[in-house]
């Protein structure tokens, strides 16, 4: 297999060694074959008007005899782009991942761009290597997924004048454009629809550290136990990191710290879908049925949540919906004024209701807290 040639090699019309094969035609050769400058046959290719059409034409029909086509890497050098859009993953393996990835390429394909996908597992060594090897390459923009970038690549890219979207995480003290979901209506509707059941002791299994979305789908939480006046127990709310291990651990913690049988949850609510997976996977062992002991509820509606085997009641994130928008938003980002201040798109959630909830058990069910008339009700079947 041949190597990539650089620019020089191929206006040098070089070939690889050993190898006995033609080497690509160049613009040299174009040039030679139709008796003009290659300055001319650039600006032929590139439809420029000070080209006669005569000799635009015969440029034209001998690069296509001979199968030659301008090297978009040199193309790029001399213009200082690349025609390339960076999109740095924490976890492929993640089922919420490859659809808001579609989303991306959806558009960066009818744009004629290409996209480079860089994983980085989480891990800040290959988040490091991955920008600076994503700048090396003059991309012409940046989206990062679910993860934050730290201050040193943030001020590489900054430095840089590479344009950033940012999805589902904000970049604190950076300005940069951002898309994600409204993770507080969310999970009000999560709670809101479990309360209509009559659940009052509900569990939750909040996110990473260090993430805008966890802490707001957190916040969301406490705010909605507060309205209902709902049992908030601080062991009803424990640590996760978005895995379906951390859900299943995180659950038996829940199931483990209550003392009787009545001071369980009635009812879990995950701050993403993996969680709530784990939750279910940890309720089987432990003997616990679902949703008639205990309801589980997940945040993401991957297309797992859907299998008829879980039939997780979830809330939706749009994710092909959110890699447009980050795509969108990014190519205009290139396209327009670099200095206008940052701009943000929140997509709508929705409540999914499927197979994992259910009201609680009859002996459960205890009298609604009085409320003082400073705090009324909250009681909204979520939509749309």
């Amino acid at each position: 297999m041949s190597r990539n040639r650089l620019p020089q090699e191929e206006a040098n019309g070089a070939t690889d060694a050993g190898q006995g094969s033609p080497a690509r035609p160049t613009i040299l050769d174009l040039a030679a074959l139709c008796g003009v400058s290659p300055a001319t046959v650039s600006n032929a290719l590139a439809g420029k008007p000070n080209v006669k059409a005569q000799t635009r034409d015969l440029v034209l029909r001998k690069a296509r005899e001979i199968g030659y086509h301008a090297s978009s890497t040199a193309r790029g050098l001399r213009m200082g782009r690349s025609w390339s859009i960076g999109l740095v993953v924490g976890d492929i393996a993640n089922p919420f991942v490859p659809d808001v990835v579609r989303g991306v390429e959806d558009v960066v394909w009818r744009e004629r761009k290409n996209l480079i996908l860089c994983n980085t597992d989480f891990q800040a060594e290959k988040k490091t290597a991955y920008v600076r090897s994503l700048l090396d390459k003059q991309i012409d923009g940046m989206i990062v997924l679910s993860q934050i970038l730290d201050d040193q690549d943030m001020e590489r890219v900054e430095a840089a004048g590479i344009p950033l979207v940012t999805v589902n995480r904000r970049a604190p003290g950076h300005s940069c454009d951002y898309v994600g979901i409204d993770n507080q209506a969310g999970v009000r509707m999560a709670m809101d629809y479990l309360v209509s059941l009559g659940h009052r002791r509900i569990g939750f299994i909040k996110g990473l550290f260090r993430s805008s979305s966890a802490d707001d789908r957190l916040a969301a939480y406490q705010e909605a136990v507060a309205a209902h006046g709902l049992d908030s127990d601080a062991s009803l709310v424990v640590q996760g990191d978005y895995s379906m291990e951390s859900g299943d651990s995180a659950t038996r913690s829940l199931m483990a710290a209550a003392q009787r049988p009545t001071d369980r949850p009635t009812a879990i609510v995950a701050a993403n879908d993996l969680m709530a997976l784990g939750a279910l996977g940890a309720l089987h062992d432990l003997g616990v049925k679902v949703p008639s002991d205990v309801s589980v509820v997940g945040f993401d509606n991957i297309q797992l949540a859907e299998h008829p085997l879980l039939n997780l009641t979830t809330i939706n994130h749009p994710k092909r919906e959110t890699g447009d928008s980050a795509a969108r938003l990014l190519l205009q980002r290139i396209a327009g004024d670099r200095n206008d201040p940052p701009r943000s798109v929140i997509l709508k959630p929705s409540l999914i209701v499927r197979g994992t909830s259910a009201p609680p058990p009859a002996a459960a069910v205890a009298k609604p807290r009085r409320r003082s008339a400073s705090q009324p009700a909250k009681n909204q079947t979520a939509g749309t």
